[in-house]
C-alpha cells in the first residue's frame, strides 16, 4: 500500500503557515497567496503545528453577521472580535505523516471534511501539505501503471 512518502513529489512543499498570534488579516493574506490553498496551518513560535483554519472557517468568521442563525457553527468564540487571532478560530490539528498510507490520509481528510491536510515530521513541523487533487493524481498514476 502506498504511503504519503511515496507521493512526496506531489505534496505541496510550501504549505500556508501563520503564527498562532497572527491577526485574521494575515490569515486571509496567507490563504489567498496560492489559489489551490483551502486551509492555513497555525504554528507556535517553534514552528510546530497547533491547529488548522480551513477556508470555510475563515469565511464564516469574517462574514458571520450574514449567516442565518440556523447555519452558524457554534464552535466560534462566544465573542466575535475584530482583534481575533489565528488561535481564536483554529480547529484542532488534523495531519498526516510520511509513514501514513494514502488510504489513511484520505480517510482523515474525508472524516474531517478537509480538502487538504498538513504533512508533519516527528516533531510536528509542517513539511508540506497533501490535497485532494494530489490524491487524484496519485490514483491516476496507479491506474496507468496497472495497465
Amino acid at each position: 500500500m502506498k504511503k504519503v512518502r511515496d507521493i512526496r513529489n506531489l505534496i505541496t512543499p510550501d504549505a500556508s503557515l501563520v503564527d498562532e498570534n497572527a491577526p485574521l488579516s494575515k490569515v486571509a493574506e496567507e490563504i489567498i497567496r496560492d489559489p489551490k490553498t483551502t486551509a492555513v496551518y497555525v504554528v507556535d513560535k517553534d514552528k510546530k503545528l497547533k491547529g488548522v483554519i480551513p477556508i470555510e472557517e475563515l469565511i464564516q468568521y469574517l462574514y458571520y453577521e450574514y449567516i442565518p442563525e440556523d447555519y452558524i457553527l457554534y464552535h466560534f468564540p462566544l465573542i466575535i472580535s475584530s482583534n481575533a487571532t489565528a488561535q481564536d478560530i483554529m480547529l484542532p490539528p488534523v495531519y498526516v505523516k510520511d509513514t501514513d498510507s494514502i488510504t489513511d490520509a484520505f480517510k482523515k481528510m474525508f472524516k474531517n471534511r478537509m480538502n487538504e491536510v498538513p504533512v508533519v515530521d516527528d516533531e510536528m513541523h509542517v513539511i508540506g501539505d497533501l490535497n485532494m487533487l494530489e490524491l487524484i493524481i496519485a490514483w491516476l498514476h496507479s491506474v496507468k501503471n496497472a495497465n
